[in-house]
């Protein structure tokens, strides 16, 4: 929320972009419905990935096969993952909440005429906060709210008013994924590192000098008395949004999170050079989980962020389906 106009981007010759975001689902039909059905995303591939690949040797994949499905909206992927052999840690993990730790929530901002918070409900999403949409200020013509799906996985709606923001063009596409959300208990620690990850990219930054709060605030979070700091990094295709709850602390988790729990598992990065992008990882303050491995007619390398949030680095054919150069106008 409040995340304003997106700060311009600069090309980087390392990190390309993000391919896609990886949501652990208990049901692939289920769950590709609710997408398509509220956002009317599009099925591009689905596979099955048998034990021994990239994603199945990760802690916390279980111990059989995972089915995948990627989904596309107009600028970013969703890979839906289904695990038939669960581990023990993953069947009984919930899903994140608002204020995390770990990957929250992504956003959707639509235009409001494509009706996306009303086919959300009808799809089987539930409020957090107020049962409408909030807008925060009156300068302001969008509405926000945070609802979750049948798993408990949080997905922030952001409808535009386009004839009252009078933009002198207006966008090309009525949707779009505006940010993937990390809810962090050290946002100084995260913008660090996310700040040397992306080659020294300096983000936005809200909250500093007085957290932001309030009473709409608290019906979009479903917090009282929410009170919180925030930050956003650009890429070519979205956002990272990053943010600490001041006023609900969440502790960093002494393990990572179970690849099978449900929710939002990973951000796979497209980079053009594996080794370049491995280093700037490590130098940034992360960590190395596996080494490179073929996945998707590429390659690709796990590592985590402070937090022990799962980042993929992967290099892929420039017709991948699964690359980030592929969105048109890099998804605008």
């Amino acid at each position: 929320m409040l995340s304003g106009q997106p700060a311009p981007w600069e090309p980087d010759p390392v990190i390309r972009g993000v391919s896609y975001i990886g949501v652990t689902v208990d049901d692939l039909d289920a769950a590709e419905a609710y997408y398509r059905d509220s956002v009317s995303a599009e099925t591009l591939d689905d596979s099955s990935l048998a034990a021994g690949n990239a994603l199945a040797s990760l802690p916390g994949a279980g111990d059989g096969a995972i089915e995948t499905r990627l989904l596309r909206r107009t600028n970013t992927q969703l890979r839906l993952m289904a695990f038939t052999g669960r581990s023990r840690e993953g069947a009984a993990a919930s899903a994140v909440p608002v204020q995390g730790p770990g990957i929250a929530h992504i956003c959707f901002q639509v235009a409001q005429e494509t009706n996306v918070y009303a086919r959300i409900l009808a799809a089987g999403a539930t409020p957090i906060g107020h049962e409408d949409l909030v807008q925060l200020n009156d300068e302001n013509p969008v509405r926000y709210g945070y609802v979750t799906d049948p798993s408990g996985i949080i997905t922030e709606i952001e409808e535009v008013d386009l004839a009252a923001l009078a933009l002198p063009e207006p966008p090309r596409n009525d949707y779009r994924v505006r940010h993937v959300s990390l809810a962090t208990p050290d946002l100084d620690r995260m913008i660090d590192f996310y700040s040397a990850f992306l080659g020294g990219q300096e983000p936005r930054h809200v909250g500093w000098l007085r957290a932001v709060s309030g009473e709409t605030i608290d019906m979009v979070s479903g917090l009282a008395g929410s009170e919180l700091e925030m930050a956003w990094f650009q890429l070519r295709n979205l956002e990272i949004e990053i943010f600490q709850y001041h006023s609900h602390p969440t502790e960093r988790p002494s393990e990572p999170r179970p690849l099978d729990a449900p929710g939002y598992n990973m951000i796979v990065f497209d980079v053009s050079d594996i080794d370049a992008a491995r280093e700037r990882l490590v130098d940034a303050g992360g960590e190395i989980v596996t080494e490179a491995a073929p996945l998707d007619g590429g390659e690709i390398i796990f590592g985590r962020d402070p937090d022990g949030n799962l980042i993929g680095l992967q290099t892929l054919p420039a017709d991948s389906v699964f690359s980030a150069q592929n969105f048109p106008d890099n998804g605008t």
